[in-house]
């Protein structure tokens, strides 16, 4: 067994890192996160623009085959989120019919314009043109 002795004049070496350290650590990530913060703003704009597009995409989609098969209404129509007919107080999204026509006297082909505009975003507008042929 060994006996434990304290040598004089040494000092005690602890691990760790002294206050200075941490305090300069931690003021290092903080200009890091600052300088990072407005790519975070950015992400979520951009996100939110493309979450509208590929939204605007679907719903014109969606109403495009409802002409093709007869049912759709000319007109303004108010969405929501999921592109479903909604009132205008929880709208997200209205869709404008702005013609249906016979293309070029052919009875059998369609000519139809359509935009769609996201609510509170009107630069955002897709307007989407479409010739389709129209069941007999």
């Amino acid at each position: 067994m060994n006996s434990f002795r304290i040598r004089r004049g040494e000092k005690k070496r602890r691990g760790g890192f002294s206050l200075a350290e941490a305090t300069f650590s931690i003021g290092l990530m903080s200009f890091g996160f600052l300088a990072l913060a407005p790519l975070l703003g950015l992400g979520m704009k951009t996100s939110r623009l493309a979450r509208n597009d590929r939204a605007t995409a679907q719903i014109a989609q969606t109403l495009i085959e409802e002409a093709r098969q007869g049912t759709l209404v000319p007109g303004t129509v108010q969405l929501d989120f999921e592109g479903a007919p909604c009132a205008s107080a929880q709208s997200v999204y209205t869709a404008q019919t702005t013609s249906v026509t016979p293309y070029l006297a052919n009875t059998s082909l369609t000519q139809m314009t359509l935009r769609v505009t996201p609510l509170g975003a009107p630069d955002r507008a897709r307007t989407y043109a479409v010739v389709f042929q129209t069941p007999h």
